[in-house]
């Protein structure tokens, strides 16, 4: 079971590599981004996509994290 969930996600992680290689490679176009309190200067699609992944996968982690340490309030039956 073990080596099935690895290569599972070797397969996700691959995939995922193609797909921003393949972005990177074959839609050069530069954009810029207009946040709220920041313009960010411009800069290829693939590198925004990537940077979003990156926070998506800090925050989710963080959030897990402190979900997993955090006391529960329920209460537990005798």
């Amino acid at each position: 079971m073990r080596l099935l969930r690895r290569l599972v996600t070797l397969a996700w992680v691959l995939a995922l590599l193609v797909t921003g290689c393949a972005l990177y490679l074959f839609n050069p176009t530069e954009v810029a981004l207009d946040l709220v309190w920041v313009q960010l200067p411009a800069v290829s699609i693939a590198v925004l996509v990537l940077g979003a992944l990156f926070i998506g996968l800090v925050t989710g982690s963080v959030l897990t994290a402190l979900t997993s340490i955090w006391p529960s309030n329920a209460r537990k039956s005798d």
